[in-house]
This record gives C-alpha cells, sequence and structure tokens, in this order.
C-alpha cells in the first residue's frame, strides 16, 4: 500500500510489557524504517505510567545536515527523505487483572502535516478502541478515517497571502476563496430539495463576488458589501473539514496560517512566561555569541542568540510531561526563526523529547533544541551548550561550551565597526546596547495587556527579519559584498532609492551594526543562514515587484524625517508604475499605513500618485480591507481627494463634449 498523498502514513502502537519493556506492537501499513526499540522508548517516554494520560511530539527521517552541502536543486529534494511528524498518546489505564495492576499502551499518528494536533480527538478515540480491542484491524480502521478527511476545496494561498491572513484579525479575509465552493454546495442542495431557484439575496452576494474577482472598484461607502459576504460567520483563518472514526463525526478546524517552522499547537507565550524574570543564569565565562549586553543580556535573548548563532540547547522538565517539555522546544524553533517564518533549519534539528537512550545519536547534530524528563542530562555538561530548567527557571551556560575562535574575523576587512568588549570590569549599564532587552521588555508588557499568541509571534518575526537584513549590511560594508537581504533594484532609474534597511542616521546605524556583530559572526556560521542564503535567492527570482526593494522604500517612509521631496515623489512614482497587478499588489501589503502619509503630503503630485495607488488597491479584493482598516484620517482624506479627482474629471468631459 502505497503512502504517497496520505495525511498520515503510519499508525503505531507502543506498549509497556513487565518482561521485555517497552515494545512496539505494530506499525500499520508498513515499517517506517526507523528502529523498532527507537520508536517504543519515544512513544512510552519516561514517567509514562506514573500519570494517567500524556501526549507528545517527535519526528522522524531527519537528517543531520552540512551547512557546507546545503543546496537547492531539484535531484537533492527528491533524493531527501521526507520529515515526519509523530503525535503521540500514552495512557495508563489501572487493571486488577494485570500484572501491577496497570496497563500502559501508546499509539501515534505520523503525517507529513505541521498541524498534527488537529488529530488529537481522533486518536484519543482510537486508543480508547484499542484497549477495547487490541488488533491490527483498529489501526486499520484509525488510518483509513484519518486519510478520508477531505481537503480537496481547501484554499492554496502563496506565502505572501498566508502572511497577511496571519497578520490580519479579519476573519472574512480571502473569503473570496471560500465562496465558490460553498456557493456550488448550495445550489446542489438546492437542486437536490427540488428548489432550484436561488434567492435574491444569494443571487446579489455572487453578482458583487464576481465583479470583485473582476477587480471592480468598490465605493468606500458602500464597503459593508464584503461583510455580508460572510453570511456563515466563518474564521477563515481556518479549513473547515471532518473526520469520520467509529461513526462519529469529528469537526476538525485545519490553520492556514502555519509557517514553515510551526509544528502543532505550542505556546510562544508559555515558554516567555516561563523565564520573563528568571535571574538565575548561572555565572559563566562571558561569550561573545550569546552575552550581546554583557552581564545585563536577558535570559530570552541569551535563547533567542543561542539559537541563532546554533547552540546546543537542552530543555530540562524533570518529571514533568514528555508533551510539556515538548512545547518548550517546539516554541523555541518558532521563537529563533522568526516566528516560525524567516528562517528555517531549526525544526529539522529539534527533538521535542528524547531520552538518555538517544544521546549518541542526538551529540551528532549540529546546534539541536531538545526536551528531556531525565536530570541526569544537567550534569553532564558537555552535551550541551545552553540549558533551560523549566522547573527552576534556572539557566545554565555550559563550562565546557566552545568559543568563538579567530576564523570568525578571517572574512572581515574593516576596522569601522568596533563590537562590544568581552565586558571585563564593566562600569555600568551604559556600556552595553540595551535595545534587546528593550524588544523582550516590550514584548512581555503586551503580553501582560493580552496581546494574543500570533501577535507575539509577529513580533519576534519584525525582530529576526531586521537581524538579518543587518547582516546583510555588514556583510556588504565589512566583508564587501552580499547574498542576502538586499534586493537591487533591477531598474536603473530607481537605483537611487536603495535597498536593505533604513537607519535615521549613520550614528544609529554604525550603534545597531556594533550590538549585533558578534551574533551575526555566529549566525553566518549556521545552517539557517545557509538556507537563507538559497532562499533570499529564490525570492529575488521569483518576487513579483521586482523593479525596486518594496521593503526598503516602506522603512524609509517609517523612519526617515527629512527625505528630499524629489526622493519621495519617486518614490511614490515608483509604487504607481510597478504595483500594478493583483499579485504585486497582494505583495505591498503591510505598509499601507506608512505609504498613506502621501495623502497628507505638500507636493500634490505625491498626492495624487498616492490616491491612484489607494485607488488600485480597493479594486483588489484583499486591499480593500486594508484601506478600509487604515486609520480615519487617512480613510476620510483620501475620500475627499479621490471625490475631488472625479469632479474634475467629470467637469473636463463635460468640458470636451460641449466643445
Amino acid at each position: 500500500m502505497s503512502n504517497k498523498g496520505k495525511h498520515v502514513t503510519h499508525i503505531l502502537l507502543a506498549e509497556f510489557d513487565i518482561d521485555k519493556g517497552a515494545s512496539l506492537t505494530y506499525q500499520y501499513p508498513e515499517e517506517t524504517g526507523t528502529d523498532e526499540h527507537l520508536l517504543a522508548e519515544l512513544m512510552l517516554p519516561d514517567g509514562a505510567h506514573l500519570r494517567a494520560e500524556d501526549w507528545t511530539v517527535f519526528f522522524l527521517n531527519q537528517t543531520i545536515p552540512d551547512p557546507e552541502k546545503i543546496q537547492t536543486d531539484e535531484k537533492q529534494k527528491k533524493n531527501k527523505p521526507q520529515l515526519l511528524y509523530v503525535l503521540n498518546l500514552v495512557r495508563t489505564k489501572h487493571d486488577t487483572s494485570v500484572r501491577r495492576g496497570a496497563m500502559v499502551k501508546a499509539m501515534a499518528i505520523c503525517t507529513k502535516h505541521q498541524f498534527l494536533h488537529i488529530y488529537k480527538p481522533v486518536l484519543l478515540l482510537a486508543l480508547e478502541k484499542y484497549f477495547q480491542d487490541s488488533s491490527r484491524e483498529t489501526l486499520a480502521a484509525l488510518y483509513e478515517s484519518v486519510n478520508s478527511m477531505d481537503v480537496s476545496n481547501m484554499p492554496h494561498l502563496s506565502a505572501t497571502e498566508r502572511a497577511i491572513l496571519r497578520a490580519s484579525e479579519n476573519k472574512d479575509m480571502f473569503e473570496e476563496k471560500f465562496l465558490p465552493f460553498e456557493n456550488n454546495q448550495g445550489e446542489n442542495g438546492a437542486k437536490g430539495s427540488g428548489n432550484a431557484d436561488k434567492s435574491s439575496t444569494e443571487a446579489a452576494d455572487e453578482e458583487r463576488l464576481a465583479k470583485l474577482k473582476r477587480g471592480t472598484y468598490i465605493n468606500l461607502s458602500s464597503r459593508e458589501l464584503m461583510s455580508n459576504l460572510n453570511s456563515k460567520n466563518k474564521d477563515r483563518h481556518f479549513f473547515e473539514t471532518s473526520v469520520v472514526y467509529n461513526e462519529i463525526k469529528l469537526p476538525i478546524r485545519v490553520p492556514l496560517t502555519v509557517m514553515p517552522e510551526e509544528v502543532g499547537d505550542f505556546s510562544l507565550i508559555k515558554l516567555i512566561a516561563t523565564f520573563q524574570n528568571s535571574s538565575l543564569v548561572s555565572n559563566h565565562q562571558y561569550h561573545s555569541h550569546l552575552d550581546t549586553s554583557g552581564s545585563q543580556t536577558h535570559p530570552l535573548i541569551l535563547l533567542l542568540n543561542a539559537l541563532l548563532t546554533q547552540k546546543r540547547i537542552i530543555f530540562l522538565g524533570q518529571g514533568r510531561p514528555s508533551g510539556e517539555v515538548a512545547n518548550y522546544v517546539l516554541a523555541a524553533c518558532a521563537m529563533g526563526s522568526g516566528g516560525g517564518g524567516v528562517l528555517r533549519g531549526f525544526t529539522e534539528r529539534a527533538f521535542p523529547y528524547t531520552n538518555l537512550t538517544q544521546v549518541d545519536e542526538l551529540l551528532k547534530v549540529p546546534g539541536f533544541i531538545a526536551g528531556v524528563t531525565n536530570r541526569i542530562f544537567e550534569d553532564h555538561s558537555s552535551w550541551w551548550d545552553v540549558l533551560y530548567n523549566i522547573e527552576t527557571g534556572k539557566i545554565t551556560v555550559s563550562k565546557d561550551i566552545a568559543m568563538p575562535t579567530d576564523e570568525d574575523d578571517a572574512d572581515d576587512r574593516s576596522e569601522d565597526i568596533k563590537s562590544p568588549s568581552s565586558g571585563k570590569g564593566e562600569s555600568g549599564k551604559d556600556k552595553w546596547d540595551n535595545s534587546d532587552n528593550e524588544f523582550i521588555n516590550e514584548v512581555i508588557h503586551n503580553i501582560n495587556h493580552h496581546y494574543g499568541e500570533m501577535a507575539i509571534r509577529a513580533k519576534f518575526q519584525e525582530y529576526v527579519q531586521r537581524f538579518v537584513r543587518l547582516a546583510a549590511v555588514y556583510e556588504a560594508e565589512v566583508i564587501g559584498s552580499t547574498t542576502i537581504g538586499m534586493a537591487q533594484a533591477i531598474d536603473s532609474k530607481y537605483a537611487s532609492l536603495g535597498t536593505g534597511l533604513a537607519f535615521p542616521d549613520e550614528t544609529c546605524k554604525q550603534r545597531e551594526m556594533a550590538a549585533n556583530i558578534n551574533r551575526i559572526k555566529g549566525w553566518r556560521k549556521s545552517i539557517s543562514y545557509k538556507y537563507y542564503e538559497q532562499d533570499f535567492k529564490d525570492y529575488l527570482k521569483n518576487r513579483c515587484i521586482k523593479a525596486f526593494d518594496v521593503y526598503h522604500q516602506v522603512a524609509k517612509l517609517k523612519t526617515l524625517k527629512n527625505m528630499p521631496e524629489e526622493d519621495v515623489e519617486t518614490l511614490y512614482k515608483a509604487f504607481v508604475d510597478n504595483i500594478v497587478t493583483d499579485d504585486q499588489i497582494i505583495e505591498n501589503q503591510g505598509g499601507l499605513f506608512p505609504v498613506g502619509l502621501g495623502l497628507f503630503y505638500p507636493r500634490e503630485s505625491v498626492r495624487a500618485y498616492t490616491v491612484e495607488l489607494f485607488k488600485r488597491i480597493s479594486a483588489h479584493t484583499t486591499g480593500v480591507k486594508f484601506v478600509q482598516s487604515l486609520n480615519y484620517f487617512q480613510k476620510f482624506a483620501f475620500e475627499r481627494q479621490l471625490a475631488s479627482l472625479s469632479d474634475t474629471s467629470d467637469a473636463n468631459s463635460r468640458a470636451t463634449e460641449q466643445q
């Protein structure tokens, strides 16, 4: 039986036997290719018999990446085994009729989907069924059930569309991608009931939708039509489907905003809350990659630095459920990757749960991120670089951690940027740049004011995105060239617009470079750097707006206060000339507020360019929602100037007719 195209590739069943210990009973429909003893040990984690239930996550088909051999050619991609995400449930049932008075069994689902948590309800039912019917047929029924889940009509969103949907709280964002299927369902249902005529409301909604899809401009005064389309009030951040198991229909909500480095339903907020007040960082020798603010480095910044510079990281939860430590590991992967969407290469080096039997294999993996429940790991500091104890809040930097060598500076050709010293004899906080700690304090403030999980992940996405673009500035200025983070204009008339980051002034630029130089050096040696180098190359090849660097222009509008009027005019003209197609409008989303400042610019041409651009965006099904979200002053300015242009156009038309 082929697993190709299946949601779930394998169902596993493990049991604890008093004589044999942990053993794998079934692999359905075929063997995974992973050692059976290893699978059994992972499925029956330490201390599982002490609690009624435990969830955990682990991965199969992990390969050890070599930074020097990372390529993106299709041949290598095809030969690389697909990483499988495993959701495992272990349960202990007390039974006086069996030896030791309890049965311990675990069932796992192996899937290619990162959103493996959607299978929790059906896995609960299936394992309960297995306790009643311990046969291979129980696994077969589960396998058929989960693979019958219908996602044939699930919208396929681009990376840009996923980012837009993720950043928006608007529940009907990309509504138009769902409605054709749902309308067809309504038509089929009506025909089946003998009512072939659609209601006038349905017909009107479909007509409006057709106009939207053709790009017909909708006047701002009638935007309520958009909300009327969402008659069922569904949240379009999810695709709703179901799984039928043992005659029970289980509703499933598939998340549509999952980023490449996000696995499961972890909480980054919980990770931050656990270590936000920790002052128990063990004394250790200054490490330039980790201690970017000297002794004032926040423990969460130390963790982020360890992730970016590929240190070996352990999360220890002595006696805790394996699922709990697993979630810390998954959250850390999201943190280091920039909310899951900037860098990659973390999850393939992650071991959400592991144990002593896997130490030898673990140590072969550079920069692993692992979750353990056995305190023995804490005693072996040679196994790891940084250990985070989720029970005590203690953070320990290993006495055996490798220190940066002179080779890290071998490619530097400038001494203009001075990195912080080792911190020996530092007299106060002023010696170090505190922007990192300010960032963490802002994140904690947002959490305390009830910001949601996605909002917090977005903070780290923005932070890491700026870091990698800063690394590009470092490479360009210190090394002499860069292959990351700078999208040079391909049209010579826009070359003066610039690329990369935007800084208020040279002093701010040098200060930020100095504060980041050591971890930039560390990151440049990492696997995630090599991946980003390739990803950025692909981005330059596939981006829709090629004439200039959109990110840089929006950054200038946010940051610079005294741009020459001629430069501002050139910038807005570039927007109008190059943001035309649907894909280009989508790619430009996210920076609408700073662009909207052009509505108030003294130069008339800039205002006219801004109105033309906003008019074009308003004619787009997604863009109109961003225009709607502008503040009152910008929306009013747009409507007023648009009406003025319309009146002028009408007057010119009448004058022409009279002539």
